[in-house]
């Protein structure tokens, strides 16, 4: 129906002015997007599928945001100084995973960055690793991801980055993540000592 009404459109209806098409050298435009997501789809066919899923979210706290404003401003009145820092950093993880092979070795990445509803950037990674690097057991998974509060007394400065940016806060009715049902994200998750495997679903660490 909708392509019916276009053509029509097209055919008989008065437009004044003509099409634009913007070409794929119009960054953020369809055609480059369409672009960007074929390149990806054939490093995925030539090196064969992601191993790792990484985000990355850029933190208004930073100190590298904090001394470059001035004074009486706050991080939300400066966008360029929040996506230029994001971007060194997002660019420094990049090379270590890639460069340095902090988590194995790297055959080929894609990201994008995206902004999400309260303004700040945000970025998916995705790793194709060498066949050798990529993690198959639960002691291999653990040893790249797990879901663990550092000991606050021996790893104190961990235990403040994981228990003030990290947690979940306490689900309960009225939040933004609850549900008819309960959390939507299904929290809190049962405790395990050790990651399992699943095949129906997602990993639980």
């Amino acid at each position: 129906m909708y392509q019916e009404l276009k053509q029509t459109l097209e055919a008989e209806g008065n437009v004044d002015g003509k099409k634009v098409v913007l070409p794929s050298m119009f960054i953020g435009g369809p055609c480059a997007m369409l672009q960007l997501y074929q390149d990806a789809m054939a490093l995925e066919k030539c090196y064969g599928k992601p191993s790792l899923f990484i985000t990355m979210t850029d933190n208004p706290k930073w100190p590298e945001i904090g001394s470059c404003l001035r004074e009486g401003e706050i991080p939300s009145n400066r966008p360029d100084i929040i996506t230029r820092v994001f971007k060194m950093k997002v660019d420094v993880l990049i090379w270590d995973l890639t460069i340095n092979k902090r988590l194995g070795s790297v055959l080929s990445y894609v990201y994008t960055i995206e902004f999400q509803k309260r303004g700040l950037p945000h970025a998916h990674i995705i790793l194709i690793l060498a066949e050798s690097s990529i993690p198959r057991t639960t002691i291999q998974i653990h040893a790249l991801v797990c879901a663990e509060i550092p000991d606050p007394t021996d790893k104190s400065h961990l235990f403040d980055l994981v228990t003030s940016m990290m947690l979940h806060s306490p689900c309960k009715q009225g939040s933004q993540c609850w549900a008819s049902y309960g959390c939507k994200y299904g929290f809190p998750k049962q405790f395990i000592n050790e990651t399992l495997i699943r095949d129906d679903a997602y990993q639980a660490y």
